[in-house]
């Protein structure tokens, strides 16, 4: 399902590709590539509680396409961040594999440099557990949003940061939540 998804959103960038070639408005619009690092904490809550999955370092990459129309920005994304998140205890452990995001964006251009934007789209969270000898892989589906900055440092190359939280739903009678924060370097063409 994953590959599906991520080659449904690659194939939605690359229409834009000629739209690209407007030099004009290239300082905020075109294909993007993006190299992300971020802090996450995966939650799960239930009966008022919520408890830490725990925190640690993500790392990834964005494709996406902007086509900006006057000081408006949109576009399709997606995403995916591996995950450095476990929690061990008595034998048993229990890690995230990573995340899988894709969505659109919509942004505001402020001056020639700065895009301020805000995403939404479908999330896919992935965990391996493990006890002893046996392990076993399980994935959830959710929705995500995101409100993030990008600022270009030249014609073609940027730095953004972004929060994100993702929502999946029930994940064995209890809520499963993702808090993200990510920073990255982007180029687009």
């Amino acid at each position: 399902m994953k590959k599906y998804v991520a080659l449904a959103a690659l194939a939605a960038c690359v229409p834009g590709v000629a739209y690209a070639q407007d030099k004009t408005d290239s300082k905020v619009s075109g294909v993007r590539l993006e190299a992300r690092v971020g802090y996450e904490t995966p939650t799960i809550s239930g009966g008022g509680s919520i408890y830490k999955i725990g925190s640690a370092v993500s790392y990834g990459g964005e494709i996406g396409f902007d086509l900006r129309a006057k000081n408006v920005v949109v576009g399709p994304y997606a995403v995916y961040e591996f995950s450095s998140v476990s929690l061990c205890d008595s034998g048993g452990c229990l890690k995230e594999n990573g995340n899988l995001g894709a969505g659109g964006r919509i942004g505001f251009v402020v001056g020639d440099k700065v895009v301020i934007y805000a995403k939404a789209g479908y999330a896919r969270i992935s965990f391996n557990a493990s006890s002893g000898g046996a392990s076993a892989d399980d994935s959830k589906d959710g929705v995500q949003g995101a409100l993030g900055i990008d600022v270009n440092l030249n014609r073609n190359v940027y730095v953004m940061v972004e929060g994100n939280y993702a929502d999946y739903g029930k994940y064995y009678g209890v809520n499963l939540q993702r808090r993200h924060l990510a920073a990255g370097v982007g180029v687009r063409f």
